[in-house]
């Protein structure tokens, strides 16, 4: 009943159509914008979530070979810390080597030191006693029997055969 009203006093009153008319076409502007606008609005963020999209790709890319770099370089990292144990294992070999070739080498100059002293005594304890055995031989054969150097000359036959052939 209420629509039999309305529509009773709309056909009365001409401008009242004409105001719902542009109500009604008012309305549907209002409402063709709205719904333009909201096309656009997800036309506009289907864009921004595609670019999203897209960026998070390549950010996953970038994480990925970030990642294989990290573990590069964390391989170079042991290859220089085993390269290093090494180079420091070398290093103390090298020391232990230097310590015990000094030691030797220490050991060796007393040595030689001591023989070196050792050959000086033996020749002072031969010079000595080639002297005392010269002054007993002189003493037996007379001052013939000397060479002109002071040392013995043998008297003995076949010495001056291998002598001569010397």
């Amino acid at each position: 009943m209420s629509t039999a009203i309305i529509s009773e006093t709309i056909s009365a009153h001409p401008d009242l159509i004409r105001k719902v008319e542009k109500g009604i076409l008012n309305e549907a502007r209002h409402e063709e914008q709205n719904f333009k606008d909201t096309l656009k609005d997800l036309s506009k963020t289907a864009k921004m979530e595609n670019k999203a999209h897209r960026a998070a790709i390549r950010a996953e890319r970038a994480l990925e070979k970030a990642e294989q770099h990290e573990q590069k370089t964390l391989k170079n990292i042991y290859k220089a810390e085993q390269a290093h144990d090494i180079a420091i294992t070398n290093v103390h070999e090298a020391r232990h080597e230097l310590e015990m070739s000094t030691k030797n080498d220490g050991k060796f100059q007393r040595s030689v030191k001591m023989k070196r002293e050792r050959v000086e005594d033996v020749i002072k304890a031969n010079d000595e006693n080639t002297k005392e055995r010269n002054i007993k031989l002189t003493a037996l054969r007379g001052p013939v029997g000397t060479s002109e150097s002071g040392r013995v000359v043998p008297a003995v036959e076949g010495a001056a055969a291998s002598t001569a052939q010397n």
